[in-house]
């Protein structure tokens, strides 16, 4: 406020001065105002991002960038089924379903990428001979956006003793985020749904596509989306 209040005194001088012909205080105060509309965007940088991430989340833009809800059923039954033969496989995965709340930070914390979901790249990145199957995959859309990234561990102490760091880090990750989260332990092969902190045991087979199905209906009733955005690109150098 003081910034502000400081600008419009500012701005005010500087009129006063032009319509006096005051030219070199003029300038000076023109210069000023310059340098202080210039740092503006610098201080007052987290109001700034607030404002842009409630645009990000306003309806009215995510019609423009929204899957059919053909697709969408897709995406979800991809997951399902990817999660339920890994289960079976004892072969353990950390799926990210990003929402409204964009993801950006936690998908440069691994590696970004843009592939089309499918059930042959979701094993494979989390194959353990591969490079990228440490970490969280995150799903946008119907787009992959990022694959080994490292979420925020929960310190919840009601959580399972059963429960490591794959299963903490996704209920850390719903805790901060309203990001869905899908978890398959490689030591009981079960499938562990998270959303907002709640934990969900999906023992049974199609247990998990209902769950994540009825979510997204629920959310946005008779248009069912899962934005899509411009995906996170890391600038050559």
């Amino acid at each position: 406020k003081p910034l502000l209040k400081g600008l419009g005194i500012v701005f005010a001088f500087s009129v006063v001065t032009k319509r006096l012909n005051l030219v070199m205080l003029g300038g000076l105060l023109q210069y000023l105002l310059g340098v202080m509309v210039i740092a503006l965007p610098v201080l007052f940088q987290p109001e700034l991002r607030r404002v842009l991430e409630e645009l990000g989340k306003n309806d009215f833009f995510a019609r423009f960038f929204a899957i059919s809800p053909r697709e969408n059923y897709d995406v979800v039954k991809i997951i399902a089924e990817t999660a339920e033969e890994m289960a079976r496989e004892n072969k353990g995965a950390l799926i990210i379903l990003e929402r409204e709340i964009p993801l950006r930070e936690v998908a440069e914390s691994g590696q970004l990428i843009d592939a089309e979901v499918s059930v042959v790249l979701l094993k494979q990145l989390f194959f353990k001979d591969t490079p990228l199957h440490d970490g969280a995959v995150i799903i946008r859309g119907d787009r992959i956006t990022a694959a080994s990234c490292i979420l925020p561990l929960s310190t919840r102490v009601d959580l399972p003793l059963s429960y490591g760091t794959r299963h903490r880090a996704g209920v850390g990750m719903s805790e901060q985020s309203d990001a869905i989260v899908v978890i398959v332990s490689e030591e009981r092969g079960k499938i562990t749904v998270v959303n907002n902190g709640e934990i969900r045991e999906c023992s049974k087979q199609g247990e998990l596509l209902d769950y994540l199905w009825a979510e997204f209906a629920e959310k946005n009733k008779e248009r069912i989306t899962i934005p899509k955005d411009i995906f996170y690109r890391k600038m050559d150098s």
